[in-house]
């Protein structure tokens, strides 16, 4: 009863839309550059949803206001 890796494996369509979703956000303005940041947030997806239980619209919403809220850089 280990990590979140020995739960299933990912289809190449979940990959594909974690990775949609992981692009698209840390491709805006107010994401956190950094490595760290990135990183972070590649955990924090494939940690919340392993595979199959991920739906990319009704998961939207919920991935980017966790995105905002923890990643967001901050100016100051």
């Amino acid at each position: 009863m280990g990590s979140y890796s020995s739960k299933g494996t990912f289809e190449p369509e979940e990959l594909g839309a974690l990775k949609l979703i992981f692009d698209e956000l840390t491709a805006q303005p107010w994401f956190d550059p950094s490595d760290e940041a990135r990183e972070s947030f590649a955990r924090y997806l494939f940690e919340t949803f392993p595979a199959v239980t991920f739906d990319p619209v009704k998961h939207r919403s919920i991935v980017e206001a966790s995105a905002r809220m923890f990643y967001a850089r901050d100016d100051g």
